[in-house]
């Protein structure tokens, strides 16, 4: 992630990558919630749009997906500024909550979104 070398406050790791930061599963890859000007800089650097259906078209460049949005059809869209509100900061950086991760996974329904609740939960539960 620091390799990527992005403005403090113009970013945020989520999808899988707060399960993987909370060593609940691993991922594949790390999807971040950005803002425009970050995307915008990313795509004079290269990156390229990958349209993966319906209203997922992120940035992507290796192992990293930038969306401006978090808007797949589903009841759940937090603003950049809401998500922000509740992230948590690990060895520098920002993560979306467990909680927020947990909303969009309900929100989702699918099969692997599912699953991931199952583990939020026994992870919680563990927690407290």
């Amino acid at each position: 992630m620091k390799g990527l070398d992005l403005p403090e406050g113009s970013y945020i790791v989520f999808g899988a990558g707060p399960l993987a930061a909370a060593g609940i599963r691993e991922t594949s890859d790390i999807d971040l919630y950005v803002t425009a000007a970050v995307q915008a800089q990313k795509l004079k650097e290269g990156w390229q749009f990958l349209d993966k259906g319906g209203r997922d078209i992120p940035l992507v460049h290796d192992i990293f997906e930038m969306h401006i949005n978090w808007n797949f059809g589903t009841a759940y869209n937090p603003s950049f500024t809401e998500l922000q509100a509740t992230t948590k900061i690990i060895e520098g950086v920002p993560f979306a909550s467990l909680i927020e991760v947990y909303k969009w996974k309900v929100a989702s329904a699918r099969p692997k979104d599912l699953a991931d609740i199952a583990l939020i939960d026994a992870y919680l539960a563990c927690a407290k």
